[in-house]
């Protein structure tokens, strides 16, 4: 009887110490992301001061194509190898890691590759040195981004965290001191963008050797192929997902003239950080109100108060955004930038569709239907595209809203026809 009460008492315990680690990883992942939407719009200021429309354009469509082409990575994704690395002992994560950083270090450079040759032949020479110098981040991201795929196996994302705020903070004092001394070369403020991959990059590495006192660089081809295999049903709903969301911005350079670009850039970037705030609430309520149920009918009734909930906040959140946009627009990013204010305002009629998809969402990784994001982000791809191409000639930046508003409003219909359709795990 004394046994049986101690190993109760040492497994409630420690059951109490996985809730309490799992809350503080769930509070750190919460407040890297306020950072990263605090850090994005400090950095998105300065350079559009700087750079000025047309600059400022060019420079965020190269950086949609890199997320673009940095998805071609994407092929390990951590929803193989978080639940992998979870349980693994120290041989096992040795491989693991290793053979998802091999993985991931071929497709990168494939991706740079596959970038540059883009760029060169979509654009003229000097677009081509830009995104020489901003694409190399993408030989580096993803590569070194399996640490993370570690650190959230082992509930340990602090580390993190951390190490992304403190480079937040150099990232935004250099440019503000680049700013002050009314540096204008964009190759110089390209760099801190190289600078900030090189820093997560060793910093995500030291993490790594301070936890485990070894490093991953064990190459196993076997190990490899398996898993190849197992990453390549999810490897493309991520890259249509990723081709999806910054489509808009590559549809409205080739699409439209450079200062249509600079404006609907500018846009999509404050509109960026207000949609934030829909991953960060379903995130938030998830655990309590939908992966604790396991029946049916209170999964299904959580979720649409859930999305009831959503499209509520979403509906109050747009009618304070539209009349603070003046404001805030010139606040941000200069005067230069008033014009503007005009595609904020069409880009508030979507913010209902993207809090609601985030609220479906979580049905489908509930009943664990991660295949059906091929189909349900295949079909947004391609409705906005449609919409891209029909409307952004006649409507310039107006235009690009429609497509993208058409691409989620398919892909909230997907999610509503999950729901209601799918009964089984």
């Amino acid at each position: 009887t004394i046994i049986r009460s101690k190993f109760l008492k040492d497994f409630e315990l420690k059951t109490m110490s996985n809730k309490i680690k799992f809350i503080k990883n769930i509070f750190w992942l919460l407040f890297e992301h306020g950072i990263r939407i605090g850090g994005s719009i400090v950095t998105a200021s300065i350079l559009a001061r700087v750079l000025g429309v047309e600059k400022y354009g060019i420079f965020q469509y190269l950086l949609g194509l890199i997320v673009i082409f940095k998805s071609l990575s994407y092929v390990n994704p951590a929803e193989i190898m978080v639940p992998r690395l979870t349980n693994a002992d120290a041989m096992q994560r040795r491989y693991l890691m290793g053979g998802g950083f091999f993985i991931r270090a071929f497709f990168c450079i494939v991706a740079y590759i596959a970038f540059l040759v883009f760029v060169y032949f979509g654009d003229d020479i000097k677009v081509f040195y830009l995104g020489l110098v901003l694409g190399f981040c993408i030989l580096l991201d993803e590569a070194f981004g399996i640490v993370t795929a570690f650190l959230q196996s082992q509930t340990m994302i602090k580390y993190r965290s951390v190490l992304y705020i403190c480079f937040t903070i150099i990232k935004i004092t250099i440019l503000a001191l680049l700013f002050w001394l009314e540096v204008t070369n964009i190759y110089l403020y390209a760099f801190v963008y190289i600078l900030e991959s090189i820093y997560m990059a060793l910093g995500l590495l030291w993490i790594y050797k301070f936890l485990n006192k070894e490093l991953f660089f064990t190459f196993d081809f076997n190990k490899i192929l398996s898993l190849l295999k197992d990453g390549l049903p999810f490897f493309l709903g991520i890259c249509f997902m990723c081709i999806f969301l910054r489509a808009d911005i590559v549809a409205t350079r080739y699409l439209s003239d450079g200062t249509t670009l600079g404006l609907y850039a500018s846009a999509i970037q404050l509109f960026g950080s207000v949609t934030a705030i829909a991953p960060i609430i379903a995130v938030s309520f998830a655990p309590l109100f939908v992966y604790k149920f396991d029946e049916l009918y209170a999964i299904k009734k959580n979720i649409w108060l859930l999305a009831c909930g959503m499209i509520t906040i979403a509906l109050f959140t747009s009618m304070a955004m539209y009349f603070l946009s003046p404001i805030l627009i010139s606040l941000i990013f200069g005067v230069k930038f008033n014009d503007a204010v005009e595609i904020f305002r069409y880009l508030l009629f979507i913010l209902p569709l993207i809090f609601l998809n985030e609220a479906l969402n979580l049905y489908i990784i509930k009943m664990k239907l991660g295949k059906l994001l091929i189909y349900k982000w295949g079909l947004a791809l391609g409705s906005a595209v449609a919409a891209y191409l029909c409307f952004i000639p006649l409507y310039g930046a107006v235009g690009t809203v429609i497509g993208l508003g058409a691409g989620y409003l398919v892909a909230c219909i997907f999610g509503v026809a999950a729901v209601l359709m799918i009964n089984e795990i």
